[in-house]
Formats: C-alpha cells, sequence, structure tokens
C-alpha cells in the first residue's frame, strides 16, 4: 500500500512536470512568432532586391484584404498575408484597394504595393524625389 502511494505521487510529479515542459515550450513558441510578426509588421521590407520579378495579379470586384494578401502571397509578393492585412489597416491606404489588373515586384515592399494597389502611384515618385 505504502509503495503504490509512493509511486503515485511520482506519477503525478512526472505529469506535473510534463505540463510545465509543455507550457513553458508553447510559450517560448508564441513569443517568438510575436517577435517575428512585430518586426514584420514594422520592418517594411520587400521579398527581393532590386530589380526583383514582376507578376501580373489581378484584384477581382469586392475582393477583402484578406484575399488580396492571400493572392499576392501565393504569387511571391509578400512574405505573410496576415502582416500585410495589419500593415494595410495601419497604412494611409487603409480601405481604398481597387479592383483592376496590377503589375507589381518582389522588390516593393507592402506599403509600394498598396500605394499601387489604392491608384496612388504618385505617392511613389513624391517618395523618390524625397530621398
Amino acid at each position: 500500500m505504502q509503495t503504490r502511494r509512493i509511486l503515485t505521487g511520482i506519477l503525478m510529479f512526472l505529469i506535473k512536470l510534463l505540463f510545465a515542459a509543455v507550457i513553458a515550450v508553447g510559450i517560448y513558441h508564441l513569443g517568438e512568432y510575436a517577435y517575428y510578426f512585430g518586426h514584420s509588421l514594422y520592418d517594411n521590407v520587400s521579398v527581393s532586391d532590386p530589380p526583383g520579378r514582376d507578376a501580373a495579379v489581378v484584384i477581382p470586384e469586392g475582393s477583402s484584404v484578406g484575399q488580396v494578401a492571400e493572392l499576392l502571397e501565393a504569387r511571391g509578393l509578400i512574405r505573410d498575408a496576415k502582416v500585410f492585412c495589419v500593415q494595410e489597416r495601419l497604412s494611409r491606404y487603409h480601405g481604398q484597394m481597387k479592383a483592376g489588373d496590377y503589375v507589381l515586384n518582389t522588390s516593393q515592399n507592402a506599403a509600394e504595393m498598396l500605394a499601387v494597389l489604392s491608384g496612388n502611384e504618385e505617392d511613389l515618385s513624391e517618395n523618390e524625389d524625397d530621398e
């Protein structure tokens, strides 16, 4: 009877230890993803260096930001659709994307793509003049 209580105690300790390890690993991975997401959100880098690769994109009428982001990710123009959705939400182009045919480049960052997709290409030439 005493041996059974000792074995039960050891087993409960091991289960608690395993549970704590699983939680610690989960917290670590959550923190790692949060860092990646935040860094990607504000870093605003392009997928590739200039000259990049052009890709034709057709944005259908009534497309949501999420659908456009998934399309851009599938075409290799952005790395993460979720990050792009948040970038659009925080940008000055929020809610301004227009349906149409576009040619985007992998050397463009999210802000530049949003300017093109919202019909504000003149913002790109203003930024080049500032440099």
